[in-house]
This record gives structure tokens, C-alpha cells and sequence, in this order.
């Protein structure tokens, strides 16, 4: 149980650090150095442009 409350108390310290700057976290950075992108720019890149966390395009039905 003391287990659950450290990890809980962790997770929202980490949460709280990242919302108020304490913490930056440089996800294009990151993502280059783990070879999942490569955009040759050093400006940031925001949280809802990650290719992983884009929603994928709309299938379009050519049956139709």
C-alpha cells in the first residue's frame, strides 16, 4: 500500500513540475535521439504534433 501512495505522490509531483515550468521536457529532441523523427529544426515542437499522438486521416471508401 505504501508502495501505491509513493508512486501516486511521485506522479503527481511530476505532473505538477511540468505544468508549472519547473520541468521542461524536450520531446523533437527526444524523439530525434530515439530515431522516430528526423525535422532538422531546433525549434519546439507542441505535445499534439507527436506523430504518435496525431489522430490518423480519415479512411476515405472508394467502393462507392
Amino acid at each position: 500500500m505504501l508502495r501505491w501512495l509513493l508512486l501516486g505522490l511521485l506522479l503527481y509531483g511530476l505532473g505538477t513540475a511540468l505544468r508549472k515550468g519547473w520541468i521542461e521536457v524536450q520531446w523533437q529532441r527526444l524523439l530525434e535521439d530515439a530515431g522516430l523523427m528526423d525535422t532538422g529544426s531546433d525549434k519546439p515542437l507542441p505535445l499534439h504534433e507527436l506523430p504518435m499522438l496525431k489522430a490518423p486521416p480519415p479512411v476515405q471508401d472508394s467502393s462507392r
